[in-house]
Parts: C-alpha cells; sequence; structure tokens
C-alpha cells in the first residue's frame, strides 16, 4: 500500500512540476483525469484498450462508435480520446511509425471527448460528466504539453530527430519541441 501512495505521489509531482515549468494550471477536473490516465496506463496490461480497438485505425473506430448504442459509444470513444492523449503526449514516438502526425491525433482525441461530451449532455443526471469531457476539449493542449513534459523527464522522446521536432512544433507549438531545437541552435521563425 505504501508502494502505491508513493507512486501516486510521483505522478501528483510529475503533473504539478510540468505544470510549474510551463506555467499552466490544469483544471482540477483535468488533472484528476490525467492522474488516473497515468495511473490506469501503469497498471493495466489492456491500457491500450486491444479488446476495444483492436488492429483498427483510430479513426475508424470512432466513426463506429457513432453507430452503437450509448454504453459501447461512450466506452469506444473514451479509448479514443485517452489513447489520442497518451501518444500525442507520453509516447509521441509511437506515432513515427504511422501514416499520419500527431496533429491529427490530437484532433481526433479532442473531437472523441467532445463526442463524450455531447453524448452526456441531454441527461440531467450526467451533467458532472458533460462538463468533464468538455473541459478535456478545451485542456487537450495542456495536457499534451504537461505530458510531453513528462515524456521528455523519462526519456520517452527522442531529442536527436530534429526533423521531428520541427514538424511537432509547427504542428502543435508544444514548448518542449520548441527547446530542442534551440537546444541545436535551431531558431523557427514562428516561435514569437
Amino acid at each position: 500500500m505504501e508502494l502505491v501512495r508513493r507512486f501516486d505521489g510521483f505522478l501528483v509531482d510529475e503533473i504539478e512540476a510540468a505544470e510549474d515549468k510551463l506555467s499552466i494550471k490544469l483544471d482540477p477536473h483535468s488533472k484528476l483525469y490525467l492522474l488516473h490516465l497515468l495511473k490506469h496506463l501503469s497498471e493495466s496490461e489492456d491500457f491500450f484498450y486491444s479488446r476495444i480497438v483492436g488492429e483498427k485505425p483510430l479513426g475508424v473506430v470512432v466513426l463506429e462508435a457513432l453507430h452503437k448504442n450509448i454504453f459501447e459509444k461512450t466506452r469506444d470513444l473514451k479509448a479514443v480520446g485517452d489513447l489520442s492523449l497518451i501518444f500525442s503526449g507520453l509516447y509521441p514516438e509511437f506515432l513515427t511509425r504511422k501514416l499520419v502526425d500527431i496533429d491529427y491525433f490530437i484532433s481526433l482525441g479532442r473531437r472523441s471527448y467532445h463526442l463524450l461530451s455531447e453524448s452526456y449532455s441531454a441527461y440531467r443526471s450526467k451533467q458532472e460528466l458533460f462538463h468533464l469531457y468538455s473541459q478535456l476539449v478545451a485542456d487537450f493542449l495542456h495536457l499534451i504539453e504537461v505530458l510531453t513534459e513528462i515524456s521528455s523527464d523519462l526519456h520517452f522522446m527522442d531529442s536527436l530527430d530534429l526533423g521531428k521536432a520541427f514538424s511537432r512544433w509547427e504542428k502543435t507549438k508544444v514548448r518542449r519541441y520548441l527547446e530542442i531545437l534551440k537546444e541545436h541552435q535551431i531558431h523557427p521563425m514562428d516561435e514569437y
């Protein structure tokens, strides 16, 4: 039990350190969601939702979800939003092997959480979930920045591929990519 508490503390410290470094203040609900997402990632053998996603592209999962019952729809949309957030922020190197890049996953993740919030908006008893997923849409880029900082601290990122860093900087404006470029004396014209 003590080890679990220390690990939770480590995750909270990492999130808060990234917030401080980036001068970002996440909404408390978004922060708690991110903490639970990271805990789930560390604990689950099926975090990558292989039962839900399988080998399908995430965009196909979203399209198929729109034609499912409400329970399967929310499950599938949450899986796509969570995976898009994790891949875009914590494991950006995973995207290197994909035909699409980080901006696609950011758009897909935000869209998935937006569709989730819409699913809950009509239910008076589900307003907290509506607000949570609406907030995740609003905070999505900040969440990615925080996860990118954590990814960098844990050495999950390739900081030597300057072409990739430049491309991702242009598409996302995530500050960590700009820092990588500046470490190599590259200053994009649109950095200011």
